[in-house]
């Protein structure tokens, strides 16, 4: 077969030709090396067979040709794998030309990750400068440098910040992308749509960072959390830099110093790692949320969970809190002007997408800080949630420093670009997990959490059809509804709760009993040996108490753990009552040896149980 292969440029009469000297006639008194050539021609749908044109077979040899034809069909029509291979793709890294901006898409390591993965990669010169990656680091790893102009043109263009009008080339970012491309970018789709319409010009396919969705399977290309974490960091450092004291309480020779005390607004991914970095600096840290769960996170990480009397739950699509009622937000903003007279520090990082962010702090709540204090508005890029936030500027007002820097992460560029650049390139080894060849399949129909809904969900436009927003995904997990509580039920509930105060007194008065229970006791005990007897039973009936009920069970069950406490007690007790001898010679000595006998049983018996079911119904 691979004589034929080889044969197929040269002409009919060459075919005849040929015949006789290659010994052909073989096949068949009638066949010649023309009418064989045609029934490969004709049964292959091999590309590179189809312009050799259409000869006639001739008669009465059909069901040789046929049997022929579908022998060759098995091997001429293998499958082709869809996409591009990797070799045939250039991935281009612009430099960011934001003002300020000091990140870059792909770090060094992740150039060389594409690069290992077959993609060609060219880095624009002086691209990663800013963020402590030098040109000769990008070589290293396999990529070339090149001018702006090119990088752009790549077949796949990866930013940090969407596309904008170049001031050195004197035209929009968008115009430099190579026709029917791909750009990857944090693109904020409902708030541009002006660059949508520039970027369907050029038929180019867009997958915005931003709107990855929030479902496990994709929390390691979820950039906005990444760059939240680092913005929820560098909030609390430089709160830190400006607030006049010390965040944590020291006692010295020279005087005390009281704690700080923070407010962290927003339990998301910004305001749980404030939260960290401020109670790990010793600061009094305050949560609020409206989300139940963000609270537990919150007091998980030391931080007291702030909430209002009504009950409502904040839960809202993708992971974000939804906007509350007006009753709500009027509890919402008496507690949060109390705070204000409190806290110290005040960082907000409440979002909602889409809309404008919403001002949870007025002007005056502002000023009824103390002097010194420090607001730091994570917001601040989309309004501020401080009536009084100037956004990108450090001010202060009426003595209150105020921080509404919008680039934060860039503030880190070293470490904000190289956990972009890990979420760009996971992002890339997911969505086209095939060894050789580029490429996904968007599809409008998908289940929750799967990699359809990734890739749905990020790729807001393909080839220059707006697709934004993605449809809404099936099998969506539906939590348990949350009853609202009337507000009798509020009532009783505020009523039953046990102020500190009130605990402490009931503990004083309990002891104070007690004390005056005892002394009535030896005032009222015919003789000495009575009152001694009496206060050692209580005083060991108190510390056997505390003992037994303050084991931690770390071996067993919390039941068996007591058990095992009480146990031993009795065994010391009988051991301190046998007397020593070899054998007891009292009652009272033979009492405290079958006490201890049967407590070291019990000892035995429970630090030999290994099965797991008897463990669980002694749990249960």
């Amino acid at each position: 077969m691979s004589v034929l292969l080889d044969l197929l440029p040269i002409n009919v009469d060459e075919l005849i030709y040929l015949q006789g000297n290659w010994g052909f006639r073989k096949l068949g008194a009638h066949t010649t090396m023309a009418n064989l050539l045609k029934t490969v021609v004709t049964g292959c749908s091999c590309p590179f067979l189809s312009n050799l044109g259409s000869w006639k077979v001739l008669p009465g040899k059909k069901d040789f040709l046929r049997t022929f034809h579908t022998h060759q069909a098995l091997w001429c029509k293998a499958p082709v794998k869809p996409g591009i291979p990797y070799k045939q793709l250039t991935v281009g890294v612009p430099k960011e030309i934001f003002q300020n901006e000091k990140r870059v898409a792909l770090s060094p390591a992740g150039v060389q990750a594409l690069v290992k993965q077959g993609f060609n990669v060219i880095v624009e010169s002086g691209a990663g400068e800013a963020s402590k990656f030098s040109d000769d680091h990008y070589r290293a790893a396999g990529a070339q440098i090149q001018g702006a102009k090119e990088v752009l043109a790549s077949d796949l263009v990866v930013k940090v910040r969407a596309p904008m009008v170049n001031p050195t080339l004197g035209v929009h970012e968008a115009d430099l992308l190579k026709t029917s491309g791909t750009l990857i970018s944090f693109i904020y789709p409902a708030q541009n749509p002006d660059l949508l319409n520039k970027l369907s010009k050029r038929k180019t396919t867009v997958l915005a960072m931003d709107q990855v969705p929030r479902v496990t399977i994709a929390q390691g290309y979820d950039a906005l959390s990444s760059m939240a974490n680092i913005a929820g960091y560098k909030a609390v450092v430089l709160a830190a830099n400006h607030f006049g004291r010390f965040f944590t309480g020291q006692i010295t020779a020279a005087g005390k110093v009281p704690p700080a005390k923070i407010l962290i607004v927003g339990g998301g991914v910004a305001g749980l790692a404030s939260a960290g970095a401020a109670k790990s600096m010793g600061a009094i840290v305050r949560g609020f949320d409206t989300r139940a769960a963000a609270l537990e996170q919150f007091k998980s990480l030391g931080a007291e969970p702030l909430e209002v009397d009504l009950k409502e739950s904040g839960e809202g699509q993708g992971g974000y809190a939804k906007e509350m009622s007006k009753e709500f937000i009027e509890a919402e903003m008496k507690l949060f002007a109390q705070q204000c007279k409190e806290v110290d520090i005040l960082i907000s990082t409440a979002l909602i997408p889409g809309k404008k962010a919403p001002v949870l702090f007025s002007k005056e709540m502002i000023e009824s800080m103390k002097e010194g204090s420090v607001v730091v508005d994570l917001a601040a890029e989309a309004g501020g949630n401080f009536e009084t936030t100037k956004p990108g500027e450090l001010y202060v007002h009426k003595g209150v420093t105020h921080i509404g820097f919008t680039d934060l992460p860039s503030r880190m560029a070293t470490q904000a670009s190289t956990l972009y650049s890990n979420n760009i390139t996971k992002l890339l080894k997911a969505i086209s997990p095939d060894k050789e060849n580029f490429y996904f399949e968007v599809k409008d129909d998908f289940d929750f959490g799967t990699m359809g809904h990734v890739i749905r969900g990020t790729v807001v436009m393909k080839d220059g059809a707006v697709i934004f927003p993605a449809p809404t995904p099936k099998n969506i997990p539906q939590g348990a509804p949350v009853k609202q509580k009337t507000v009798a039920e509020l009532e009783a509930e505020k009523a039953a709760t046990i102020t500190p105060f009130r605990k402490t007194m009931t503990t004083a008065s309990a002891y104070t009993a007690g004390l005056i229970g005892m002394l009535g006791l030896g005032v009222a005990s015919p003789n000495l040996a009575f009152s001694q007897m009496v206060t050692t039973f209580g005083l060991a009936g108190i510390v056997g108490y505390h003992t037994v009920w303050g084991v931690t069970p770390a071996l067993h069950s919390p039941l068996m753990s007591v058990t095992n406490a009480i146990s031993g007690l009795t065994a010391v007790g009988g051991m301190a009552l046998m007397g020593g001898h070899l054998f007891p010679s009292t009652t009272p000595q033979g009492l405290a040896a079958l006490a201890t006998f049967i407590s070291s049983v019990n000892i035995a018996g429970t630090m030999a149980v290994k099965e797991p079911r008897v463990l669980f119904l002694m749990e249960t």
